[in-house]
């Protein structure tokens, strides 16, 4: 009976894909920062409006903001810090 086994290399392709992705942070949002909750979304973006508030500009005009989107990926995008509120758990 032959058993398959995997091939070295392809371990090694899926060991370098997950290395990619939890690496530079796109699975985990940070530790760090304010839970936030985003009122403005548009029709193109997916996600429940949760966030976490990463940076504020000098001038408190704009919010930095990480989300998840649709398939789970986090994303970071600039909002005005007027549709940025404070989230209360």
């Amino acid at each position: 009976m032959d058993v398959y086994t995997p091939r070295p290399r392809f371990r090694l392709v899926a060991l370098l894909l997950a290395a990619a992705l939890v690496g530079p942070g796109c699975l985990f949002m940070t530790p760090h920062g304010e839970p936030v909750l985003v009122e403005r979304t548009t029709q193109s973006d997916v996600w429940d409006g949760n966030g976490m508030l990463v940076e504020r500009t000098a001038d408190g005009r704009m919010c930095k903001v990480q989300l998840r989107d649709e398939i789970g990926i986090v994303v970071t995008r600039w909002f005005d810090c007027q549709v940025v509120h404070r989230r209360l758990n």
